[in-house]
């Protein structure tokens, strides 16, 4: 049989090797030894296959079978079928589909499946299976992972940067039981950060630094040995070029990580060319001992070209002058040119200055007009008003209605953070009926904070909205309310509501309210839950059975009814959304051009193409925005829980979330609701946790000017 897969590497003692290595794989996971067997007598001569056009194939109607499969999580009717056939397909694509689906299912049970495709004559398709023996170990079965990946390594060192680079991300990530598998895959990290210090590509050295630091974000300073913490200070001054400088970020991530950085990293750090090496050493620096006064490496920072390095650097200097003495800078930094270094200072001075006549003449000067400002100047004025109501309240009152009257709603949730810091529960109060559903859930969280269950009386009248922020809010907020009687009724009536549209990202308030609900009903409410035994979402209806068990002391069994499946993009969508891109026209000035990553995740891309062509981002906000992280947008309610009705599941893989990535916003596996994020910074503690399916190829200057409440004006579809 033609198994499409070279052995030119493999003799028989390693095919040998790698069987037993099977065996050895723990819960009894079925194996697939004729596969291995069948290895060493194929053809040493195996044909060499040129990798097609991403996501073009020659058996479209497997091609779409298998991407059915995967988007089942191997759930459906034909389970795994078509992914199986797809790994001894004769031509790679189909092999590097079918094993990168493989390994998103997550299953332990199918390792075994991606052994034979460590041995494909493409690189692609080995870098596949290997980051897909990652990601089914995710949570377990590390040390047995990491057993194969070793005895792999030794094949690969011959040929694959690439490969070799995917190896030593996979080491990293992996969670390690036994101390000695540990200590080898350090060892094995650190060899492999030599590869291409001379004149070979940079991709394997960089794939296993970044190795280094998801090992140190996972296990911390305790575990990593001395070896590899020297090694990571020499790789921050590796090089002084554009190529190399991702490896020094990247080492200076696992250091600050760590906490093991000395003044001659940091020296070289500051000075690097790179702004987001300089950006780190400056957050490192921040880091020291409080009251030690701020190093003179903070100054040249404090005037950095670059203003992600400006803002940590008032963050920075912040951290290390004590108490009033970082006023002036301070009020100086509330002054800078760029928004978001500004907002940074602004918030900081959340604490009283040396000199309280200047720091409260300066705030209320920012904060007075609140009332007109406009859409695109509100966000200074709004932070001074909440750093004002820290510092002195009775004059923050004093401009609270100036910002009430405001007809931005962003305005008036800081209008509302200020009344509760000021202690105001009238203006709470009144808050509590604003038009606007996100500044009634601002007003409720303060307003509870203040008086406690007192306030049950208002809650309980917000669950006749259907925001899910605010019922998932309110939901929480009537924890232990001492009125389980008064609130039973309104929480049932808000799930009925709720449900009845049938929405799949609906999911979490409707849990917060079960949780309620459990709390505060009975027998009396059993009738009204036994519908949601067959509720389409299967979460929400085993819930349901949990509780009705508890109730009546029956076992309750779930019989959930799903929604249809949404209906898949075809090969032909794939391929004509192959080099299509998305322009984002912003309020603000300028446009974000993103590129659909359509050959890693061609769901999620395929379903923001979709959304984007239909208006669907049209006058939508970024509504959430993070300095030096992301800003995250594409939700009708401008919050964190209102989104599309459908969940897409998780396409994580080898994509990195580097600066300037796109990425699916979640709440959870497979819970992406049509919301996107992009990354500011480098932010690789999301890979393998959330999809990235774009990539900003223009405007990313555009996208560092976001600021919170920005609206996209419009969202086009520029095909190749």
């Amino acid at each position: 049989m033609d198994w499409g897969y070279s052995i030119r590497n493999l003799e028989g003692g390693d095919a040998v090797k790698f069987v037993d290595l099977a065996r050895r794989m723990p819960r009894g996971m079925p194996l697939i030894v004729a596969v291995f067997s069948s290895l060493t007598a194929c053809s040493q001569d195996a044909e060499q296959f040129v990798e097609p056009a991403p996501l073009v194939t020659s058996d479209p109607g497997l091609q779409a079978a298998m991407l059915e499969e995967e988007d089942a999580r191997g759930s459906g009717m034909s389970g795994t079928t078509s992914l199986r056939e797809g790994l001894i397909a004769t031509e790679p694509e189909l092999q590097r589909l079918a094993v990168r689906a493989i390994g998103r299912l997550e299953d332990p049970e199918l390792i075994p499946l991606t052994f034979p495709l460590l041995f494909s004559d493409d690189e692609m398709v080995r870098a596949e299976a290997v980051n897909a023996l990652g990601q089914a170990a995710r949570g377990e079965l590390g040390d047995d992972v990491a057993e194969v990946l070793f005895e792999y390594l030794a094949r690969e060192l011959q040929e694959g940067p690439t490969v070799r680079g995917t190896i030593g991300r996979t080491l990293g990530r992996l969670r390690y039981a036994d101390a000695a598998r540990f200590r080898r895959a350090q060892e094995t990290l650190i060899g492999l950060t030599r590869d291409g210090d001379v004149d070979a590509p940079f991709v394997a050295m960089i794939g296993a630094v970044m190795g280094l630091e998801s090992m140190a974000r996972g296990t911390g300073r305790d575990r990593m040995s001395e070896a590899s913490i020297e090694r990571l200070r020499e790789l921050t001054t590796l090089g002084r070029t554009a190529d190399d400088a991702r490896v020094r970020r990247v080492a200076m991530m696992a250091l600050s990580t760590i906490g093991e950085v000395d003044s001659d990293v940091l020296g070289s750090g500051v000075r690097d060319p790179d702004p987001d090496v300089r950006r780190l050493a400056v957050m490192l620096i921040g880091r020291g001992t409080a009251g030690e006064g701020p190093p003179d490496l903070l100054i040249d920072a404090l005037e950095d070209s670059f203003p992600r390095v400006r803002a940590e650097a008032v963050r920075a200097y912040a951290a290390r002058v004590p108490g009033v003495q970082e006023c002036p800078l301070l009020l100086s930094a509330s002054r800078d040119d760029d928004l978001h270094v500004a907002l940074v200072a602004l918030d900081l001075l959340q604490q009283p200055c040396e000199n309280r006549a200047t720091q409260d003449e300066f705030l209320s000067g920012l904060a007075f007009g609140l009332e007109n400002a406009g859409r695109l100047d509100w966000h200074r004025g709004a932070h001074a008003l909440v750093a004002l109501a820290v510092v002195s309240p009775d004059v923050a009152a004093t401009l609270v209605d100036g910002a009430l009257r405001s007809t931005n709603p962003f305005v008036r949730m800081y209008a509302a953070r200020a009344a509760a810091r000021t202690g105001s529960t009238e203006v709470l109060e009144a808050l509590a009926g604003d038009p606007a559903l996100n500044v009634r859930t601002v007003a409720l969280q303060g307003l509870f904070d203040l008086v406690g269950h007192d306030s049950d009386g208002v809650l309980t009248a917000q669950l006749r909205q259907n925001d899910p922020q605010l019922l998932l809010t309110v939901a929480n907020l009537l924890e232990g309310t001492p009125d389980p009687a008064a609130a039973v009724g309104p929480l049932v009536a808000a799930l009925a509501r709720v449900s009845e549209a049938r929405q799949e990202t609906s999911r979490d308030p409707r849990m917060a309210l079960l949780e309620r609900i459990s709390e505060t009903g009975g027998v009396e409410q059993v009738a009204e839950l036994e519908p949601y035994l067959n509720d389409y979402d299967p979460v929400v209806a085993a819930r349901v059975a949990e509780i009705l068990t508890d109730w009546t002391g029956e076992l309750r069994t779930a019989r959930p009814v799903p929604l249809a499946a949404q209906a898949l993009p075809s090969a032909e969508d794939l391929e004509r959304l192959a080099g299509t891109r998305v322009v984002l026209e912003m309020a603000r000035g300028g446009e974000i051009e993103i590129r659909l990553l359509v050959a890693d995740a061609p769901i999620n891309a395929a379903r923001f193409e979709r959304l984007a062509a239909s208006g669907y981002f049209d006058g939508l906000t970024f509504h959430r925005v993070v300095t030096n992280f992301v800003v995250q947008g594409g939700s009708p309610g401008a919050n964190e829980y209102s989104g599309a009705p459908e969940y897409t599941r998780d396409e994580v893989g080898l994509v990195s979330h580097s600066r300037g990535t796109v990425g699916t916003s979640t709440r959870g596996r497979d819970t992406g609701d049509g919301q996107i994020f992009i990354n500011l910074v480098d932010n690789f503690r999301l890979d393998h946790e959330y999809t990235v399916f774009g990539q900003v190829v223009s405007g990313m200057d555009v996208v560092d000017r976001v600021a919170e409440g920005d609206v996209i004006v419009r969202a086009t579809v520029v095909a190749q």
